[in-house]
């Protein structure tokens, strides 16, 4: 056990040093570059070398998680009761509050930290809540909360930042050529300037190609430190996984938890129904409707995944499991057995009739306006 712990402390401080090396190495390219460019303007190449360390510090820079502008955003004032839920899960868990909340069209429920000043918000995913039983709902939401105090080296500021910058700036858009090509085309009726344009392309390949080569050392150092950075963060993010999965045990029960977990699977069937009524709305849409068939939409999906909830497993065979494998973390059966080792726990936090009743008219207008954007969109969840 002790050799396991020590391991378990060299990967995590390693871990902290490779983001710490990335802030360093970002701060003195900022420095070297701004020098450069000031204290060299007189001459040619010192300005030029030090434009070239600026882009490097801005590929690296630090990334702040924002809020989406694009999704129905809730606070205290807008939602009384959900916020008041959400509130008595986040003290019984031993976290801080959060501070937002926003609906989206996605099969999740994820709490996530935003702004520099590392603010709390909560994702519903309109598909999974409405796939949940009410109980299950603070399950699946003391799960999240339970993140922010699970010690998850990837959720903090530090290891996230440095995490996502290597992973972006490693990054080649591969698709970009390739996708825009077919309209520069003799072909195609959206160019009028056909070989020209082509010409031009083969042109940018040639100069992105080029550019890409000299830029071929810096990403291979970015991507591997960034698989470096995930592999010593594994063990940890596994462990904080059935942490946060004990939370979810003690604040909505060991039932709960476990039949939140499971809900998951549902995932392919639920989503599919989404994508469908958005084409179907899209296409057949009658005028003068439109209210209702928002309506309408969100309570088919719910009717869906009650049916399947009450029948038998997924028709298209997705697990949860099987993607939790896939990145590494622990499948649902595994953390399935480890909330059940022990005794059952029961609910220290319940959702009654009328707070449900209360939070669902406060998720109305969100809903609405969500399914608005999913059907103008054709948003796949």
């Amino acid at each position: 056990m002790g050799g396991a712990r020590d391991r378990v402390g060299w990967r995590r401080a390693g871990a902290y040093a490779i983001a710490a090396v990335t802030h360093l190495l970002t701060a003195g390219l900022l420095a070297g570059g701004l020098s450069l460019v000031v204290l060299g303007w007189e001459t040619v190449v010192q300005p030029l070398i030090g434009l070239l360390l600026l882009g490097f510090a801005a590929l690296l820079h630090p990334r702040v998680s924002r809020l989406d502008p694009g999704l129905p955003t809730l606070r205290r004032a807008d939602a009384p009761a959900l916020f008041g839920l959400l509130d008595d899960i986040a003290d019984t868990a031993g976290a801080g509050r959060l501070h937002v909340v926003q609906v989206s069209p996605g099969f999740a429920v994820r709490a996530f930290a935003y702004g520099i000043r590392r603010r709390r918000g909560l994702e519903i995913g309109l598909p999974l809540w409405l796939t949940l039983a009410p109980q299950e709902r603070v399950a699946a939401v003391a799960h999240e909360v339970g993140h922010f105090v699970s010690g998850d080296d990837r959720r903090g500021f530090v290891v996230s930042s440095a995490l996502g910058a290597l992973s972006e700036s490693a990054e080649r858009e591969d698709g970009r050529l390739s996708s825009v090509e077919p309209l520069f085309t003799a072909r195609s009726p959206l160019s009028r300037h056909a070989d020209e344009m082509a010409e031009a392309a083969r042109r940018y390949d040639v100069g992105s190609r080029a550019a890409d080569g000299m830029l071929w050392l810096p990403k291979w150092v970015g991507r591997s430190a960034a698989r470096l950075l995930v592999r010593l963060t594994l063990p940890g993010a596994r462990r904080a996984e059935f942490r946060a999965d004990a939370v979810a045990a003690r604040v909505a029960s060991t039932e709960a938890a476990v039949s939140a977990l499971r809900a998951r699977e549902l995932a392919g069937p639920v989503s599919a129904e989404v994508q469908r009524r958005a084409v179907a709305l899209r296409t057949f849409r009658e005028p003068g409707v439109a209210g209702r068939a928002d309506e309408r939409f969100w309570a088919g999906v719910a009717v869906l995944a009650a049916e399947l909830r009450d029948g038998a497993a997924p028709s298209d065979g997705r697990r949860d499991g099987a993607g939790q494998e896939g990145s590494g973390l622990p499948s649902s059966d595994a953390r399935v057995a480890r909330m059940t080792l022990g005794a059952a726990l029961s609910a220290a936090v319940t959702l009654d009739d009328a707070t449900a009743e209360a939070i669902e008219a406060e998720l109305r207008e969100p809903r609405s306006s969500l399914a608005r954007t999913v059907v103008q969109d054709c948003v796949h969840a």
